[in-house]
């Protein structure tokens, strides 16, 4: 159960009225209804990303701005809390699951976070020893996430989207700053990607431990992870999402670390990709790209078993990296 708590206009409502009436017909339309899920790429060296979702605010076309807090079962109010790293391989949560909404286009959606310098552990960063710091998202609780990207919703459907809310291009360490007890200050400034689940694909399949062998990675196993970018014959790079003449990474995948080395990205819409591994994704920091004489900054991150993959949409496309 959902609240909604900004109505659409009078016009928006008289729409969806009509749409009830059809031209006479004594009999009712089947609701629209729109499943939101979220699902994540991975971030190195963290145990928990945990994020406070307080509301959703989705923006009609032609109409006023749909507020939908989250709630309890009971149908109170509460904030729901997602460990980010709880939803990697496919693996998502639903922050909407068969929520009643008006067909339409829609113009964008905006995820409302608890994540303010207040002390308050809501929306928060776990490494190990455990240690929690603060995860801040600059007027999180004013503004939001907010995903420029426009939907549709089909009349008499089960709308299906997901997001995908990429870990390794969003949570960063701004260099030197600290909080008010001297705690290492975390940012949230992230990437997101929205989905129609049903046009989507997964790329899935192992790594053979010999890619890795040799100087490049010098025994680090800490940074396996697989990267995808878009198109065919790409070169593959580090993630800088401030330099917009490369080809970013549409998303990351972690290579499993139990032996088996297995990957699977997930959640990409049909089309041709370029996969590669590396070992030193834990040296990928765009924050550390923009900072021009530090020394730390644009530590080289070498890619192995580059190679064409084309994705399915509803499909898993099987890729070993040899």
């Amino acid at each position: 159960m959902y609240k909604r708590v900004i109505l659409p206009s009078l016009s928006f409502s008289l729409m969806l009225l009509l749409s009830g009436c059809g031209g006479g017909d004594t009999g009712t339309t089947t609701a629209s209804r729109l499943d939101l899920g979220i699902t994540d790429a991975p971030v190195d060296g963290a145990d928990a990303v945990w994020v406070e979702f307080s509301e959703v605010v989705i923006q009609p076309a032609d109409g006023a701005r749909i507020s939908i807090l989250m709630e309890n079962v009971d149908g109170n109010p509460t904030p729901k809390s997602i460990n980010l790293l709880d939803l990697q391989g496919g693996v998502r949560d639903m922050l909407l699951d068969g929520y009643e909404l008006p067909a339409g286009q829609y113009s964008w959606i905006r995820l409302m976070v608890n994540a303010e310098a207040d002390g308050v552990l809501d929306s928060y960063i776990e490494l190990p020893g455990p240690l929690q710091y603060e995860l801040r998202v600059p007027s999180g609780s004013q503004t939001g996430l907010k995903i420029n990207t426009g939907f549709e919703i089909l009349e008499g459907d089960t709308n299906d989207y997901t997001i995908d809310f990429d870990l390794r291009k969003s949570v960063h360490q701004p260099n030197g700053q600290t909080g008010p007890s001297g705690d290492p200050v975390y940012w949230l400034r992230p990437t997101l990607r929205l989905m129609k689940t049903a046009t989507t694909g997964t790329i899935s399949g192992t790594v053979d431990p010999v890619v890795f062998a040799g100087e490049a990675c010098d025994g680090n196993t800490v940074g396996y992870a697989v990267y995808v970018f878009s198109g065919a014959g790409e070169t593959p790079v580090d993630v800088n999402v401030n330099d917009q003449t490369i080809n970013n990474p549409v998303t990351t995948a972690a290579i499993s670390d139990d032996g088996n080395f297995t990957y699977t990205a997930a959640y990409l819409n049909g089309g041709t990709y370029t996969v590669a591994a590396t070992c030193a994704a834990d040296q990928d920091d765009p924050e550390l790209d923009n900072q021009p004489g530090n020394q730390e900054a644009n530590p080289e991150v070498t890619f192995v078993g580059t190679a064409d993959v084309n994705v399915t949409a509803g499909a898993e496309t099987l890729h070993d990296i040899l």
